[in-house]
């Protein structure tokens, strides 16, 4: 009953009102009633009534903080005083919502990528069973983290940790295929992967099938799947162009299927690359090839990481006794990485030094917010003392200065969110920054979360300090320091002062610490 009293309150508070003076009058009238019947007169009747009764109004007040209706109205006039108060300084206003409203916006668009790289599982079923299979010692750079097709097949046999494994052919150029056949020759990039690739990583077409066994032997018939963006900017998203022939290199390659647009294998195994098709990686055309196969595999359910280490362990040395060229696989060590570790464990570093500097940003403009703040808290000492003289509590000035700085905080949540929807969608949409899920930057749910969370807190921040010092002033002071010939706000400048020096320093922290990153 008090939650729903407290929800009529936010939208009918008048109605509340009237409800409660009815009722009020209705129990008055019984016990006038009352006293009637048992021989007072009708004004003797009344004046008992009233005196058993008590006060109408102080009644209707304890029923409103029964009823936690007070505690809306409170906030409701504080909210509509706030409004009126930031609106009667306009330019005060504009500059700490424009400036809070970058930090929010950087911190919110920072979050946001660190969300998609670090925090957000990967987009495909049981992210967590997919590992990365790269050689222990990568210093060769990427023909020493990659197989032989002979040893890719090896390992698919013999092991007993992996549901499958499968890979894809490591050195694809860009634009390696051409698009016949049509007004002109068009540059495409082809992507040759194992057949049960799809299959592995719980990728399901949203057309179509992907490759069947007997399309990955040698002189099957050539097969296509596409990738979904290729489809609709090629094909303009026709269906029925599955099952049908287009010309690769001057050569019909049947379409058999589209990929889902959430599938972009360049965001997670290949960050900058753009695929526009795939084709089954025939392996008896690249046994002769040497290391070109980059392995993935997906664990057994209940296999763990380091279960299957410990295998590997064994398995990758003997797997040259049955090698066409054992000479490839004098050295096969294998070290196993979780995918997601495998695609964002190199940026975590440098993306926790990122997120911290935009939190640091943040903070220099909550203490610049909040020294602008003591400023024109000591201007309306007056106002404060005069609050305090009719009755205010110190609990309830600090409130009335910590709603004006939530509704700045939540005006600049909004233009921040502008601003980071902004730069999150340039990232997303921008190919000179390869790194990977990057295409996939957006702000959902999580990002709205956060925004609201640091509204909170920085409202907090900016808004707390200001309030404490204006009310712990004594109200005979306040009234000499705002009259003429005083200096207004001489006893606040020592804090004054201590916030800007704190935001200078925070300022230099922040600008050494970028000096050193350039430099290394």
């Amino acid at each position: 009953m008090k939650l729903f009293h407290r929800l009529r309150a936010l939208f009918r508070k008048d109605g509340l009102d009237q409800e409660l003076s009815e009722e009020m009058a209705f129990h008055l009238e019984k016990q006038i009633e009352q006293n009637t019947a048992a021989g007072m007169s009708a004004e003797e009747a009344r004046f008992a009534a009233m005196r058993k009764f008590g006060g109408v109004e102080q009644a209707k007040e304890d029923c409103r903080d029964a009823w936690g209706v007070r505690a809306i109205d409170t906030l409701r006039q504080d909210i509509r005083f706030g409004l009126r108060t930031l609106a009667k300084t306009p330019r005060f206003t504009a500059v700490a919502v424009l400036t809070l409203a970058l930090g929010i916006g950087a911190n919110v668009a920072v979050f946001s990528v660190v969300n998609t790289i670090l925090l957000r599982p990967l987009p495909f079923p049981k992210p967590q069973q997919l590992v990365r299979i790269v050689s222990k010692d990568p210093a060769g750079g990427e023909s020493n983290m990659t197989y032989s097709a002979d040893a890719m097949e090896e390992y698919q046999q013999r092991n007993r940790s992996f549901q499958e494994v499968s890979g894809y052919f490591a050195f694809s150029g860009p634009d390696n295929l051409k698009l016949t056949g049509r007004d002109q020759p068009q540059a495409v990039t082809g992507l040759m992967v194992a057949g049960n690739f799809f299959h592995t990583l719980g990728i399901e077409p949203v057309l179509g099938r992907t490759f069947r066994p007997e399309e990955c032997i040698r002189k099957s018939r050539p097969v296509t799947v596409l990738g979904h963006a290729f489809w609709k900017r090629q094909f303009s998203g026709n269906p029925s162009l599955v099952g049908h022939t287009i010309d690769l290199d001057g050569s019909p390659v049947t379409v058999v299927g589209v990929l889902p647009e959430m599938f972009d294998f360049g965001s997670v195994f290949s960050p900058g690359a753009k695929i526009d098709l795939y084709t089954p990686a025939i392996l008896d055309d690249i046994r002769d090839a040497g290391n070109t196969m980059a392995l993935v595999g997906r664990l057994k359910p209940g296999a763990t990481l380091a279960q299957a280490q410990a295998e590997a362990d064994l398995l990758f040395p003997r797997l040259v006794q049955n090698l066409k060229h054992p000479e490839w696989g004098g050295d096969y060590t294998a070290r196993l990485l979780g995918l997601k570790d495998y695609v964002s464990g190199k940026l975590r570093r440098s993306l926790v030094v990122l997120w911290s500097a935009v939190g640091l940003i943040l903070l220099i403009v909550c203490v610049n917010l909040a020294n602008l703040q003591l400023a024109r808290a000591t201007a309306r000492s007056k106002e404060f003392a005069m609050r305090s003289a009719l009755g205010a509590g110190r609990a309830r000035m600090i409130r009335l200065l910590l709603t004006e700085s939530l509704t700045l905080s939540l005006a600049a949540s909004v233009l921040g969110l502008g601003i980071a929807f902004a730069v999150t969608r340039y990232l997303a949409h921008q190919g000179s920054i390869a790194w990977p899920l990057l295409a996939s930057v957006r702000i959902d749910g999580s990002a709205l979360g956060w925004t609201l969370l640091i509204a909170v807190i920085a409202a907090v921040l900016f808004g707390v300090i200001p309030g404490m010092r204006v009310s712990h002033g004594n109200l005979q002071e306040a009234l000499k320091e705002s009259g003429p010939g005083r200096s207004a706000g001489r006893k606040h400048e020592g804090l004054r002062v201590t916030l800007v020096v704190s935001e200078v320093a925070l300022a230099c922290v922040l600008l050494v610490g970028a000096g050193l990153l350039l430099r290394s």
